[in-house]
């Protein structure tokens, strides 16, 4: 259970991974802003404009919730009763169409959205954490959209400086909240591998920085918990970097371990189906 000190500390966070975003994106020159990022519909210029698009909803959703109000917004359904591919399309296209209008105050508003959210998280009460809001995919409490900002700014930062820069790690700061939020919002939701295993089958990921996780897959389950002390079908070793960006499915466990960002221990064959 995450204490009242430790969602002050990440609201604290997430205004210096903010800060810290914000003067990389006033570092960046026009051609940097024009360039493919690593997600198939975006420039990097698009990705920010997705990144201000969720501060807004977020800072929404969260003053709403605070409040005790955490039905859905004008306009949305009940929590997961969204398709999921057609919001993710719908977002694509939004976010073209939001940096299109926004053209040379992109980055501004950007600071201006996260500002909001700074503010807002600054007026929280030790009560208020753990009272639920809104969010299509499902309910999330206040500290737990923490965690979520924390990890929409890491990820889609590392969308923008791999194809920048090459090789990059999201940042170690993020990474307890980036690995909170798998098991639950995630996993079965956007990451689902193993949908073609006819038996439940055990994948370890053992992390390098430490600590093992373990996704069951097959047969009609999947589910992420701690890594066990008992076998594995498969074990897959590598930093807790690239197990959030496999999760996030920003390259295959066969690309990751083709970069030797993977190593992979046990039945291969189960391995190429994960």
């Amino acid at each position: 259970m995450t204490t009242v000190e430790q969602h002050s500390g990440r609201a604290a966070l997430v205004g210096s991974e903010s800060a810290r975003l914000l003067e990389y994106f006033r570092g960046l020159s026009p051609a940097d802003w024009e360039t493919q990022s690593a997600c198939d519909a975006w420039s990097n210029a698009d990705v920010v404009a997705h990144l201000i698009m969720a501060v807004e909803m977020f800072s929404g959703n969260i003053a709403r919730g605070a409040q005790g109000d955490s039905s859905p917004p004008e306009g949305m359904g009940p929590p997961q009763e969204t398709d999921l591919a057609a919001r993710m399309a719908a977002n694509a296209a939004r976010a073209v169409s939001v940096r299109e209008g926004l053209g040379d105050s992109l980055v501004e508003t950007f600071a201006e959205q996260c500002q909001r959210l700074e503010s807002l998280l600054s007026g929280m009460g030790p009560e208020d954490w753990d009272k639920p809001c809104y969010h299509p995919a499902a309910m999330l409490t206040v500290g737990r959209y923490l965690d979520l900002r924390l990890t929409e700014m890491a990820v889609h930062e590392w969308d923008i400086r791999s194809r920048l820069e090459g090789s990059v790690r999201l940042p170690d700061a993020v990474m307890p909240a980036v690995l909170g939020l798998l098991p639950g919002f995630v996993v079965g939701r956007l990451f689902q591998p193993g949908a073609g295993i006819a038996e439940p089958s055990r994948f370890r990921f053992r992390l390098t920085d430490g600590g093992s996780y373990d996704i069951v897959t097959g047969g009609g389950e999947l589910r992420m918990e701690p890594g066990g002390e008992g076998d594995a079908d498969v074990t897959f070793t590598c930093d807790a970097s690239t197990f959030a960006l496999l999760a996030y499915g920003r390259f295959s466990v066969a690309e990751a371990a083709a970069a030797g960002s993977v190593v992979i221990e046990g039945d291969r064959g189960l391995a190429g189906r994960f």
